[in-house]
């Protein structure tokens, strides 16, 4: 692999795909950060063997929290010195996993963000058009409720305070015990940061630089989506933050492009379009990559599709008997798929 020869280092990719999809809702396009792959990152360290050097080519939009420690402590093992490289995106757990490297590289257009979390539970409020499904609470969107009441509103006497909590969970808005799980996710992103800050810095000398990093992160940039740039992280972090030499940027950025390529990052997948005039039609989605020089294994979802015509209302077609409706440019179709296998599986092909 070029970077590893530009790096002199071994080299393991987590790329996990975010690509666009039409209309909303088709599975297996993306993917998030999750706990189903630790095994399969042993697989892969136990392949490429202990190293002084490792880097993690990092792509992804987030995911779940609780997977970021374990899988950094098992990077960590592995290796002297342990560098994230981001190609383009690092969000919110991403980001957390760069915290605990003892170097990331950025390239010019390389994104990392804030880690402020949204949570969810059995407490959350029920969405009124699907009461299957309940909505996050962004811990900063309740932080900043109080703030507003404070500072904008002037309330400030305690009794005031009080009503507007009681605002808050009256009439089944929030639930008193949501309430209790944002303060408890607020207070663990918060332990998460230092600790994997603490793994490369000295948590007593460093107190104060590891306080202002982790409250930045995850309270500074009032907006959970903003991209913060390699400048922006490098006046954050510091010197443990750098851009690509000019013989690691070829290669870095040419191994993004291969996965770009291959996860369609830059399109968006129009099942009318693949489905053209057909009635059924299989279909293979790639969603994820965890790679080394060693092994190889994807995300993957194949799914059965399908589409049918619905006619406007009053609208009649004289078709033969037995025939189904033809599908014309004017006629509105529904599109329904079953998926028929998803996760991880060894990949022969690579990128």
């Amino acid at each position: 692999m070029r970077v590893e020869q530009a790096r002199n280092s071994r080299v393991l990719t987590y790329v996990l795909g975010d690509r666009m999809v039409f209309p909303p809702g088709i599975p297996g396009f993306a993917t998030q950060l999750g706990t189903e792959p630790q095994l399969l990152f042993l697989d892969q360290l136990k392949a490429i063997g202990r190293c002084p050097n490792l880097d993690l080519f990092l792509y992804t939009r987030g995911g779940n929290t609780d997977s970021v420690w374990p899988l950094v402590c098992l990077l960590r093992e592995y290796c002297d010195r342990l560098t994230v490289i981001v190609p383009f995106r690092a969000h919110s757990g991403g980001t957390l996993i760069c915290l605990g490297a003892h170097e990331i590289i950025m390239t010019e257009y390389a994104e990392l963000s804030p880690i402020d979390p949204t949570t969810g539970n059995a407490f959350n409020p029920t969405d009124p058009t699907n009461p299957t499904n309940r909505f996050g609470i962004s811990v900063e969107d309740v932080a900043a409720y109080f703030e507003l009441a404070k500072d904008r509103a002037g309330i400030t006497k305690e009794e005031h305070k009080l009503e507007v909590l009681k605002e808050l969970v009256s009439g089944n808005r929030v639930h008193p015990l949501a309430l209790g799980n944002v303060q408890r996710v607020y207070l663990q992103i918060r332990r998460l940061a230092e600790r994997l800050l603490a793994l490369h810095l000295d948590e007593r000398g460093d107190k104060q630089r590891i306080e202002r990093i982790v409250t930045a992160l995850a309270e500074k940039f009032y907006s959970h989506v903003h991209a913060i740039t390699r400048v922006e992280a490098k006046d954050l972090l510091g010197d443990w933050v750098r851009a690509p030499t000019d013989a690691e940027r070829q290669p870095i950025n040419d191994l993004f492009e291969g996965y770009a390529a291959t996860l369609g990052l830059r399109d968006t997948f129009s099942l009318p379009e693949y489905m053209g005039d057909q009635l059924t039609r299989d279909l293979t989605a790639l969603a994820a990559f965890i790679e080394s020089s060693a092994r190889s294994h994807v995300y993957r979802t194949t799914m059965k599709m399908s589409q049918r015509p619905m006619l406007p209302p009053n609208v009649q077609v004289q078709i033969p008997p037995g025939q189904p409706i033809p599908l014309g440019p004017w006629v509105t179709r529904n599109f329904e798929w079953g998926i028929q296998n998803v996760g991880w599986v060894a990949n022969d092909a690579g990128v």
